[in-house]
């Protein structure tokens, strides 16, 4: 009728904020949670330092009783973890100059070998550099590595100068045989290294991405101590060493214990000649029984490191509103504060509900009003009692009494594990079929076959439960013959029940969103949606239940598909067994189950990871010995002394096994890596002693006289780059601070290995070659 109708008549206008579909906490109080993922390339410290540095500037313009806590901050633990290296690599070259010093006694000989190491070192940081790597754990790992091996060449060359010396040599002269004599030795030695590593560098996968930098590192380093050793030694050898007339109390004892042990293994060497039987025999005893002893090693993936920080996900049934997701936040916050002891937590922070734009989902979080995420941020591992683990665990025992939670995950995160596969458990067994009933029901079973496995924990399904929805079946000739299609349909429901922003407001300056809408108590009953206005082009309005069928049912809230099947997950966690054992124990059992017709069950996650990396591994480890075998016998022009060369190898793998079984070392790709690294090292030990003792019987010495004076002259030579070796180890090995489990590994797996198999070479290498010498001298 003309009349004006105002908004203040037919709506209720408020100014207020905008529905909140999440809520965020911070040490069990209501925060804003700000989640931040730096770009692919760039480097995770640097842009942490840069956000921090903002941070700072916010605060100050903060009120008074608002606070930032960062309760997850990656960079922490990888500047925590490369300060520790750097701790570890100063550890291991202090150790191996002390070995030198008190093996050489002689100053000026340990401080030119000593050289050896800031010149290989110095080389590979400019080679890191020109490489365009960065300093990382990786790079500091392997120059840790590294810092017992660049000597070993100096040692041997230096020590054989020494002894020309000592017989009356002039400098410049000893220096120019000693080096000499050991050139063919040391070249053959650290070329067997070197090709173990140079592989990694074209390797891809995992693999590639966890070595590569160690192979470009170790062979750089070890290339430019061989051409230090051949160069610079020598020279350095000529000018500054001479022959100490006098030695003191202190030197004298340590030079006698070495005579002692120099003339001791001469003795044991001329009793393994004349029963070479007993010592085959007893070298089998100490091999076969690793064959047997290879069940009782447990294989993971990576080495878990105690980083600190527990998460907890969960879900509820679908539907469930934020508030009741919320209200289960705070209680289990009200537990943590209760049962996790305050010396050992730092922060926590939680959140529920669903991101604007799906930015959690994207990150690994789960999302939606029925997700909830708990973060637990632990003080430094030194200072608690309680492993990450265990109360991972603690928390996990909890949650499985909390009525109303359909599905949870609690991790004690791993940095490597992380970086490597995202945020997935360590077991998912993929369920493929066409047929997705038949597919689930094979999933359920196989749950619980996993739940009832020792050391397999929060078991889940990726299946999640069908959603309540309304369904609005459009009789469409009906709705054509009004002229409405199913897109202006929806369009009016959803202006109705989730609002419509036709315009904004302007006010001094700021926008404000004008959004139209039911009101909260019309919106969310069922009963209002049949009256639901349709408005025809011509202006007519229809009622929803007019030109629609209105019922309730369920959907499905994601399809998962692979290789154009439907897939469901299996996933679970381990605790205190082996990722390996849980394995076997989960293969065993499915072996039995009986699949339907198109359904296919296939292992994902962790362990097809693993089995493709230990693959690459066991590559790696074959080609090793082949090129170490090769290089050798191209060096020696032969086949035969390479082939008794290679027997130190066995022996280093029986050593690995042992040094597993004490110390509970478990195989994974770190400490696999370590028994491919050995394939190159071993070698070196033998190769020293054949090489001195072709060099003696070409002098005329006999077959028996070579190889025991080759060995009583090389011993201290073999012990000192052995120890080296394993005192550069011995700080990785037995390091307990941060990120220490992941080098802890490989620390222990190279000194097993490279213990017993020196022992063993130093005895059966020189048998065995005395025995095949005698069978080459019979057929000529």
């Amino acid at each position: 009728h003309g009349n004006p109708i105002y908004l203040k008549d037919i709506a209720q206008v408020s100014d207020s904020f905008e529905e909140r579909i999440m809520n965020g906490w911070g040490d069990g109080k209501p925060a804003i949670v700000v989640l931040l993922q730096k770009q692919t390339g760039k480097n995770t410290v640097e842009v942490a330092d840069r956000v921090k540095e903002k941070l700072k500037k916010i605060e100050k313009i903060l009120p008074r009783d608002v606070k930032i806590n960062i309760v997850e901050d990656n960079s922490e633990y990888i500047k925590n973890a490369l300060n520790q290296l750097k701790n570890t690599l100063f550890q291991a070259i202090i150790l191996v100059i002390i070995v030198v010093f008190v093996f050489l006694l002689n100053i000026r000989s340990g401080i030119i070998v000593a050289i050896t190491i800031p010149c290989s070192l110095i080389i590979s940081f400019l080679l890191l550099y020109l490489g365009g790597y960065t300093i990382n754990v990786v790079s500091l790992m392997s120059m840790a590595i590294a810092a017992g091996m660049v000597v070993d060449n100096a040692i041997v060359v230096v020590e054989n100068i020494t002894k020309h010396i000592e017989r009356g040599s002039y400098p410049h002269i000893a220096a120019i045989y000693g080096t000499s004599e050991m050139g063919m030795a040391i070249t053959a030695s650290t070329f067997t290294t070197v090709v173990i590593f140079i592989p990694l560098m074209f390797v891809t996968g995992i693999t590639g991405i966890m070595f590569k930098q160690l192979g470009y590192v170790i062979t750089a380093t070890l290339l430019t101590s061989l051409f230090t050793a051949l160069t610079l030694t020598p020279m350095l050898s000529s000018k500054f060493l001479t022959l100490e007339s006098k030695k003191n109390s202190f030197t004298k004892k340590i030079h006698k214990s070495l005579d002692k042990l120099d003339e001791r293994y001469k003795s044991l060497l001329t009793w393994a000649l004349k029963h070479r039987k007993t010592v085959i025999a007893i070298s089998l005893l100490i091999f076969i029984p690793t064959i047997f002893l290879l069940k009782f090693i447990g294989t993971a993936f990576v080495p878990e490191p105690d980083a600190g920080f527990v998460s907890i996900s969960f879900r509820l049934a679908e539907g469930t509103r934020l508030e009741e997701t919320s209200r289960l936040i705070d209680k289990i916050n009200q537990w943590i504060a209760k049962e996790i002891k305050p010396e050992e937590l730092r922060h926590t922070y939680g959140f529920a509900g669903q991101t604007e734009k799906g930015f959690g989902e994207a990150l690994g979080f789960e999302e939606g009003s029925n997700c909830g995420e708990v973060g637990l941020k632990l003080v430094d591992k030194d200072k608690r009692r309680r492993s990450d683990k265990e109360i991972a665990a603690i928390l996990r025992e909890y949650l499985k009494h909390v009525p109303g939670i359909t599905r949870t995950k609690v991790i004690a995160t791993n940095p490597i594990s992380a970086l490597l596969m995202g945020g997935t458990k360590p077991i998912v067994i993929e369920v493929l079929g066409y047929n997705l009933e038949e597919s689930l029901k094979v999933a359920r079973k196989i749950k619980k076959i996993v739940q009832e496995i020792p050391g397999a924990v929060d078991v889940s399904l990726s299946f999640k439960d069908p959603r309540p929805e309304i369904w609005i079946e459009v009789d469409r000739k009906k709705a054509a013959s009004l002229g409405l299609n199913i897109a202006i349909i929806a369009d009016a429901i959803r202006t109705y029940f989730y609002g419509n922003n036709p315009t904004d407001f302007r006010d001094t300056g700021e926008d404000y969103d004008i959004f139209v809408r039911l009101t909260d108590k019309d919106k969310n009953r069922l009963e209002t949606l049949p009256e639901v206005p349709i408005f025809t082009p011509d202006g007519r309005m229809i009622l929803l239940k007019n030109i629609a069928h209105i019922k309730e049912g369920t959907g499905l809230t994601e399809i998962e598909r692979k290789n154009r099947q439907r897939i469901i997950k299996v996933e679970a966690d381990t605790y205190k067994r082996s990722l390996g054992e849980v394995t076997r124990d989960i293969k065993k059992k499915l072996e039995k189950l009986n699949l339907p017709s198109g359904v296919t069950i296939q292992f994902g996650g962790y362990i097809k990871e693993q089995r493709e990396a230990f693959k690459d591994l066991k590559w790696l480890l074959l080609l090793g010995i082949i090129l170490t075998y090769m290089v050798m016998a191209s060096l020696y022009e032969g086949f035969l002394d390479p082939f008794v060369i290679m027997f130190s190898v066995p022996f280093a793998f029986t050593g690995v096994i042992w040094a597993f079984l004490i110390t509970g070392i478990i195989l994974n790709i770190i400490s696999f890596m370590g028994i491919v690294m050995l394939t190159g090292i071993v070698v070196n030990n033998a190769i020293v002693l054949l090489d001195y003792t072709h060099l003696l019987q070409k002098r005329g010495l006999s077959l028996y006289e070579a190889i025991i004076e080759a060995g009583r002259s090389r011993l201290r030579p073999v012990l000192m780059t052995t120890l080296t070796t394993i005192f550069g180890m011995l700080p990785m090995a037995l390091d307990k601070g941060v990120g220490s489990e992941i080098w802890n590994a490989l620390g222990i797996t190279v000194i097993g290995g490279l213990s017993l198999s020196t022992l063993i070479t130093l005895i059966l290498i020189p048998t065995l070659y005395s025995i095949l010498e005698e069978w080459r001298k019979r057929i000529k």
